[in-house]
């Protein structure tokens, strides 16, 4: 079940960074192949959610309001370009993150339903 944890987002983002970077390395081999079918499900699951921060980070950069949320941009910004606002740089990269997010997702949901098919020995012969 999930839990809404606003206080903890940046706490909870970096245990999702180690938690991954952990199954990068675990995921060399697959010892017991037919855990790929669950693993890949599992994976799916998160990519969705994954789309959804980005989505939702977008949305809350796009109403930022100068003077209310942040108190202008530093000279090191791209001239011309707001970082976030409506019209910022940080809200079109996320929402660019958050399709690419989602389309991996399906991909990765492709990938699972063709795993499906799959007769795998529980141990490697």
């Amino acid at each position: 079940m999930s839990v809404n944890e606003e206080g903890r987002q940046t706490e909870i983002a970096d245990e999702l960074a180690e938690a991954a970077k952990t199954l990068a390395h675990s995921t060399r081999t697959v010892p017991r192949p037919s855990d790929s079918y669950e693993l890949l499900g599992s994976l799916q699951a998160a990519q969705e959610s994954l789309a959804q921060v980005y989505a939702h980070l977008a949305g809350w950069h796009g109403a930022a309001v100068d003077g209310t949320h942040y108190n202008g941009e530093d000279d090191h910004g791209t001239p011309g370009l707001p970082a976030v606002g409506a019209d910022g740089q940080a809200t079109g990269l996320l929402d660019l993150a958050a399709a690419s997010a989602a389309t991996t997702a399906d991909l990765v949901a492709k990938a699972h339903a063709a795993n499906a098919v799959v007769r795998w020995f529980d141990e490697v012969k």
